[in-house]
């Protein structure tokens, strides 16, 4: 058979890496693709994702073709991932398969740094296909081959950008199990905004706990309130006329409220009105739903703010609706007083 190998750290897999197999089994007419995830990669200095994390949002990949394999050769040898020990163990293991080693743009440029790439191309078919049209020359003996752009990198992903590059499959699982979704706000916002932030999706998580609520939801509720929170107001505007024109009579620094529940959903694509709702009404505590309460809450109360909340969070972990109200009175006075 002949077999193209697709290697990297796919933390997470995306579009890029499958358009890469599509065009194997459609321009290099082998017979299968094998997603090759690395345990630790050598001119990369970033800590990736648990293995069994990868590995699963590769599954979901996977599974949607039968031509697709994941080898998991790499990730059982671990240390340090060099891709000439890989294709002798390869070659070693599957003597009657023809291999072809596919690699990107990046990749290319950087091949004379890659451990012994001179024996390298005698093992294999070297092949790069070109995903973002800057191809360069190599004085190796590696194919080249275009295919459409896919102009997004998993470093992107990670800070929340581009997660339309993503299968369906693989963004629910990155939101169902917490990945990289801190770095998501801790890309846009303060050091100290961004603790806040976590501090407040904890405190989220445990009125929901006590009250009989979805943890997860609220958990997002409480990271995402202040997302749009040191947007530029000339870029705010442009959301709040497309998004909600009608609230434009409050001060700007109400806005964030709006605009961010808009971001949350068409930015990191988190499509759950209850998210929204809530994210939208944080700021003025106009919701009477539980989970738009609990921000609310959650935000006035937030250990981090340097004041004594203990004795109205024992009360909002009771009865959300209470703890509500007495933090909506609290907050009226204050206001008043200021």
């Amino acid at each position: 058979m002949r077999i193209a190998i697709v290697g990297g750290s796919f933390d997470p897999i995306h579009d890029g890496h499958i358009q890469m197999a599509n065009q194997s089994l459609q321009g290099l007419g082998v017979d299968e693709v094998w997603f090759m995830p690395t345990s630790s990669t050598p001119l990369k200095d970033h800590d990736l994702t648990l293995d069994q994390e990868r590995l699963a949002m590769i599954d979901l990949v996977v599974k949607k073709n039968p031509k697709f394999k994941v080898c998991t050769l790499e990730l059982e040898r671990a240390g340090k991932s060099y891709t000439y020990d890989t294709l002798k163990k390869l070659i070693e293991t599957y003597p009657e398969h023809e291999f072809y080693w596919i690699i990107g743009n990046d990749q290319l440029m950087q091949f004379d740094k890659w451990h012994n790439p001179n024996e390298l191309v005698k093992m294999a078919h070297f092949v790069c296909f070109d995903r973002d049209g800057k191809l360069s020359d190599s004085k190796y003996d590696i194919a080249c081959m275009t295919m459409p752009a896919v102009p997004v990198s998993s470093s992107e992903i990670r800070m929340g950008n581009k997660l339309n590059y993503l299968p369906e499959e693989v963004l629910r699982y990155i939101y169902r199990n917490r990945l990289y979704v801190n770095d998501f706000v801790a890309s846009r916002l303060t050091k100290k905004r961004y603790k806040h932030s976590l501090s407040v999706a904890r405190l989220c998580e445990e009125f929901a706990l006590n009250n009989g609520y979805d943890m997860h939801i609220a958990y997002y509720i409480g990271l995402f309130h202040d997302i749009a929170k040191y947007m530029p107001k000339d870029e705010m505007l442009k959301w709040m006329q497309s998004v909600c024109p009608e609230n434009m009579e409050y001060p700007v620094a109400v806005w964030h409220g709006f605009v961010g529940a808009a971001v949350t959903k068409d930015i990191f694509l988190i499509e759950n009105p209850i998210i929204y709702n809530a994210i939208y009404h944080h700021v003025l505590g106009t919701s009477q739903d539980p989970y738009a309460m609990m921000v609310f809450c959650a935000d006035k109360l937030d250990p981090l703010r340097g004041y004594d909340s203990t004795k109205l969070i024992e009360i909002c972990n009771k009865d959300i609706k209470e703890g509500f109200d007495l933090v909506v009175q609290q907050n009226r006075e204050f206001l008043k007083r200021g």
